[in-house]
């Protein structure tokens, strides 16, 4: 497990798994492998070791770095249904509307013709609509002897499905 750099994970939105790339940092081990190719580049160059070589390696660790951060934070985002949990912690309305906008452009895209599809339409309600609604438990839930929830639990519980898990 020492050199494992993915992951199955499970989408929250659309239940399918997709992979996930664990590493998003330059590690200990990854710059002694670039210090060692940055002085074999400079043997090669210069013949031995010089003070240009420290910008061989600095471009090469500041480029190797981004490349880990965006490879990490692409592979979060769900092949499926385009949600991105990111986003979705910043700003819900933002993440709601990239996943129904992935989808439209999924519905007529014939890559996505044989792959599966999320097994959830995706929806969005607002705060405003849920409170303007009455929510009202069932007769079962409080013969059954359950508490009853207050409004903002039963909003935060229904507004989207991250809520869920």
């Amino acid at each position: 497990m020492l050199f494992k750099n993915s992951e199955s994970r499970l989408c929250v939105f659309c239940r399918l798994n997709h992979r996930v790339y664990l590493k998003k940092e330059v590690s200990l081990f990854d710059g002694l492998l670039l210090l060692l190719i940055t002085g074999i580049l400079a043997y090669a160059i210069w013949g031995g070791p010089d003070l240009r070589s420290l910008l061989i390696f600095f471009s090469m660790a500041f480029a190797f770095q981004v490349f880990l951060r965006v490879r990490y934070r692409e592979s979060l985002k769900c092949p499926h249904c385009g949600f991105d949990p990111i986003l979705y912690k910043n700003d819900s309305a933002k993440a709601a509307e990239k996943v129904s906008g992935f989808l439209e452009s999924r519905k007529n895209n014939p890559q996505y013709l044989l792959k599966p599809k999320p097994q959830i339409t995706p929806r969005f309600v607002s705060r405003d609509e849920m409170r303007s609604k009455k929510l009202q438990l069932s007769e079962e839930s409080l013969s059954n002897g359950e508490l009853q929830s207050t409004e903002e639990e039963a909003i935060n519980r229904e507004s989207f499905p991250l809520n869920s898990f």
